[in-house]
């Protein structure tokens, strides 16, 4: 067998492989005899047709499968005798036949020839002090959350109260409902920094009865906003909740027992909830900074594959084209999908060259750790995770980012904002 490589692009490349008819002979006469043992035909027992019968009527087909496995076997065999680290499976692209020799062409991809070199990298960290401020109003929305019902009233004096509105799609010129379209009503907690901030500001001072147009911001590539009639059903007052040293332990299921653990346990759980997004800035920094380092042209397959997934997401409204794309229209919603496949692609293959240039593995600590979490034995979680491999890559990958992180330069940036989330006692 002889065999010839040419490189296509950085992660693409052709095989021509070369062979005597004789060689592949053997393998040609094993495929006859196994379709031997399953095809029927007239006049025949099943198993028992002539073999020239076989040949004139499905020769073409059965070695033109056997071939093909043959050479898929062979690109596997030079990939694990010349450490290509194959990314998918090997495409035949041309087959040549004589009575003399076989030759296959076989376009296969793999991981581009780099070393990533983390040095130079240096990443920005957001960094706050959680303020008594964002304690204080943590705490007072969890007084409103758990307050009571004081009654019914007539205007929305402040944000302590609850309203409930009827939604009717409307149209955004004339205020007309639209015909045929199912109106709905929701009860909003106007003390919950989750609503709506246009909607919760539009609200305050409306009096019960009073009607008027909101649209909602657009969320959808390729919809408009939907506008509704909204009307004010009905307006509640809340009475705040009394921080009793009772109420505290009811609400944290006894983990607490009064106010100053409470507002103790806010603040950890805000800076907390802080790192958690820090730490999530800072991979956002280090894979743009990776890509742009590293800018090899991924494999088309798998650019083409996270493409369809991404038209999926912008199908389920999951996805957001920004307003710079949607002025081109389906081009320039194309041009921001296969920029988004492309960086994802490039990002899933430097994950993959990471995890080997580095060795990254889960130690048997580790293991021992995550089985106790997950109440399982070891040998029950080895097993998990052979049969499951992604669930195996995917606790890599995380072990990767730690490791990559933790091996850049990081310089702390302070943050002028007091945004927080509110946790959970």
């Amino acid at each position: 067998m002889e065999h010839q490589v040419t490189k296509i692009a950085d992660c693409e490349h052709e095989v021509r492989i070369e062979l005597r008819y004789d060689e592949a002979a053997p393998v040609l006469e094993e495929a006859y005899e196994a379709a031997r043992r399953d095809i029927t035909i007239e006049g025949f027992r099943k198993g028992k047709a002539p073999l020239e019968l076989i040949k004139q009527r499905y020769g073409a087909k059965i070695e033109a499968e056997a071939l093909e496995k043959l050479g898929k076997q062979m690109v596997r065999e030079l990939a694990r005798q010349n450490q290509w680290a194959l990314l998918s499976e090997p495409q035949l692209i041309d087959l040549r036949r004589s009575p003399e020799s076989i030759g296959f062409t076989f376009r296969y991809y793999t991981l581009p020839e780099l070393t990533v070199d983390l040095s130079g990298i240096t990443l920005q960290k957001p960094v706050r002090e959680i303020s008594e401020d964002e304690v204080e109003s943590q705490l007072e929305e969890l007084r409103l959350r758990y307050g009571t019902v004081r009654g019914e009233v007539d205007r929305v004096a402040d944000y302590y109260h609850e309203v409930t509105l009827h939604f009717q799609p409307a149209d955004p010129q004339t205020g007309m409902p639209l015909v045929g379209e199912e109106a709905e009503e929701l009860t909003l907690a106007l003390y919950d920094p989750e609503t709506l901030p246009e909607l919760r500001q539009r609200l305050l001072n409306a009096h019960l009865g009073e009607s008027f147009l909101y649209t909602l911001p657009e969320t959808e590539a390729g919809h408009s906003p939907q506008t509704y009639q909204v009307t004010v059903r009905s307006i509640r007052q809340i009475q705040p909740a009394e921080f009793t040293p009772e109420f505290v332990q009811q609400i944290s299921g006894g983990r607490l027992r009064d106010v100053d653990e409470l507002r103790h346990y806010i603040r950890q759980e805000l800076q907390r909830q802080h790192e958690l997004y820090a730490q999530s800035v800072l991979r956002n920094q280090l894979e743009l900074e990776l890509s742009q380092r590293y800018p090899f042209t991924p494999p088309k397959p798998i650019v083409h594959s996270i493409i369809r997934d991404l038209v999926t997401s912008l199908q389920r409204g999951e996805l957001r084209v920004p307003a710079e794309y949607m002025q081109e229209g389906e081009t320039g919603i194309y041009r921001f999908l296969a920029h988004m496949a492309e960086f994802q692609a490039r990002l899933a293959i430097l994950e993959l060259l990471l995890l080997q240039q580095y060795q990254i593995q889960l130690t048997a600590e580790e293991l021992h750790n995550l089985a106790r979490s997950l109440s399982m034995s070891v040998s029950e979680l080895e097993k998990r995770l052979q049969e499951d491999v992604d669930l195996e890559y995917d606790l890599r990958r995380r072990k990767l980012w730690q490791f990559l992180l933790q091996n850049v330069h990081v310089e702390p940036v302070t943050m002028d904002t007091n945004a927080g989330h509110a946790p959970h006692a």
